[in-house]
């Protein structure tokens, strides 16, 4: 697995505050999707709200597949993703292990497009650990990002290629209105996680400029 980056949330936060900033979703009652949709305050009421929808608990000891509605999200960037924390943790994240489960993630429109697909181990997923949450392991995956000449020394990084619906690794942008079908199979278990608790979620984060 790649080193761990505590300052994801950093990151994210600006990257989705520039898409909307200023989304509030204190009241959002749009998402009819399976899981539970919780919204985060932003940190300033010019900025963005944040959310995350649970999926509920996954088991990566054994193969298994699900298929799941998204439908409704707010239109701001999310990353589809896994938690991980151990049983009854007592510590920070040197507690969770890392895994080599092989799994089989790809999300589907209401047309059947393919919006994004993924088929890999999560050893190659990135994994952050949030700021208040340090027993806890977030997971997910980024695209492949290119750097574009704007002047001698000056670069600008943007993700290349963009699938649809802006999507990028397990990144993608809900149209309004939209809904999708995600379909999550793990193809090879990884039989050594058993003390340790996983979790399917999608996280739109909180965050300004």
């Amino acid at each position: 697995m790649r080193a761990f980056d505590t300052r994801y949330l950093l990151v994210l936060c600006v990257a989705l505050g520039l898409c909307a900033c200023g989304t509030q979703l204190a009241h959002y009652r749009d998402y009819t999707g399976d899981g539970t949709f919780v919204a985060h305050a932003a940190p300033s009421p010019i900025c963005q709200d944040g959310y995350t929808v649970d999926l509920g608990a996954i088991d990566l000891t054994r193969p298994n597949e699900l298929s799941l509605r998204l439908e409704g999200l707010p239109a701001i960037e999310a990353t589809i993703g896994i938690v991980l924390s151990v049983k009854n943790a007592q510590g920070s994240r040197a507690d969770v292990p890392r895994t080599t489960a092989l799994i089989q993630l790809t999300l589907r429109d209401d047309l059947g497009h393919i919006v994004l697909s993924r088929h890999e181990r999560l050893s190659e997923w990135i994994g952050s650990v949030g700021l208040d949450s340090p027993s806890q392991v977030y997971l997910y995956q980024r695209g492949t990002q290119i750097e574009v000449a704007l002047a001698p020394g000056t670069v600008r990084v943007e993700r290349f290629p963009l699938g649809p619906d802006n999507s990028w690794g397990t990144y993608f942008t809900p149209r309004r209105g939209a809904r999708y079908t995600l379909h999550f199979a793990i193809t090879e278990p990884d039989v050594s996680l058993a003390d340790v608790q996983a979790r399917l979620q999608v996280n739109g984060m909180a965050g300004c400029l």
